[in-house]
């Protein structure tokens, strides 16, 4: 009988663990935690895999606060409307996928059912974003999910798939253009109007093969094809100049491609070539065409435009800030030890 006892007092000790070790876990995800920082009004985020360096411009001078991540975060985005720092988070560690929120000095995890957030913009209170989550049609296509998401209600209030894996995305005015690359020659640049709910496609035919950055130029929309983009690799290293629906010029670029931003007139080009130093270089998106080798940064890793400047961060973690004709304005040590993945313009 003694031993009897013995038995139910562990096995009772060991559904009790289980259910504190769960209880702490849920309040982990769904709970607030105190943290440090001002997320009022950042003009720059930069995301590195442990921490989000937010930068704020006062009156020429910079300075930094940074949040330290307990979850994998790409990117980052700052929504005016609710003042929320908000991050798309996947970390299959901790099996949670999601929303990191950021506001008011403290951070909430919500979890967002069979949905892995990747890609997100914000707009109005909404966060429109796509899922990594890897889905197949039934023709055997892959696709990807994309919803519009309430941050006030915390539910999405329009869900939609797309064929293809999304690239990447970019806000422009109310509208996000987002390009999804698709085997079968069924590849397109997609339209989702914000206020309407309309979605439409870019290109008038579907391709074999688009760009996987975006960007605008007046009434035209410039990709590239880099390094990193998916599919042969002809296709990579590419320019695409697109307008009225069509693509009506493609340029060969040198090996290496890994950025790009337009500045002014001008497309700057970020290269990291194998086994080489990385170099930026700027060409005059009309007229004459010749590349111009420009000296911003030792060893480059990211660029961004932002408020008609480049943003340049290089390999000692410094950022840059340069003017349209690329005369250094400001500069501050990031004091990180981490990879950048993304600079996101908050401002």
């Amino acid at each position: 009988m003694k031993r009897t006892y013995i038995l139910l007092f562990f096995v009772f000790l060991l559904i009790a663990i289980l259910l504190g070790g769960y209880v702490w876990f849920k309040s982990k995800e769904s709970s607030s935690v105190k943290v440090s920082f001002d997320s009022d009004n950042p003009d720059l985020l930069i995301n590195t895999p442990n921490k989000i360096i937010l930068i704020y411009e006062n009156n020429g001078i910079l300075t930094k606060d940074e949040i330290d991540n307990e979850r994998f975060m790409h990117t980052s985005v700052y929504d005016k409307r609710t003042k929320k720092l908000l991050a798309p988070t996947y970390s299959p560690e901790h099996h949670f996928a999601g929303i990191t929120e950021f506001s008011n000095g403290q951070v909430k995890y919500k979890k967002v059912k069979d949905f892995g957030p990747m890609n997100v913009v914000s707009y109005n209170g909404y966060l429109f974003m796509d899922s990594s989550l890897s889905l197949i049609n039934s023709e055997g296509i892959p696709i990807t999910k994309l919803g519009l998401y309430d941050l006030r209600t915390n539910k999405f209030i329009k869900e939609f798939t797309v064929n293809g894996i999304v690239q990447s995305m970019i806000k422009v005015g109310n509208k996000v253009y987002f390009p999804a690359l698709c085997e079968n020659s069924k590849s397109n640049i997609y339209r989702f109007d914000l206020d309407t709910w309309e979605l439409d496609k870019v290109l008038k035919m579907d391709q074999p093969h688009v760009p996987n950055q975006i960007l605008f130029y007046k009434d035209m929309m410039i990709g590239l094809s880099n390094e990193e983009a998916a599919g042969a690799s002809s296709n990579k290293n590419k320019l695409y100049y697109i307008k009225n629906g069509e693509i009506y010029k493609q340029l060969k670029l040198k090996q290496g491609t890994k950025d790009m931003a337009i500045l002014d007139n001008k497309i700057i080009i970020l290269y990291q070539p194998s086994g080489r130093k990385s170099f930026i270089e700027a060409f005059k998106i009309e007229g004459g065409q010749e590349a111009e080798k420009v000296k911003l940064a030792d060893n480059p890793t990211n660029i961004t435009a932002w408020n008609q400047n480049l943003v340049v961060i290089d390999q000692s973690k410094k950022i840059y800030i340069y003017n349209t004709e690329f005369q250094k304005t400001n500069e501050l040590e990031l004091s990180i030890d981490s990879k950048v993945l993304n600079i996101t313009k908050a401002n």
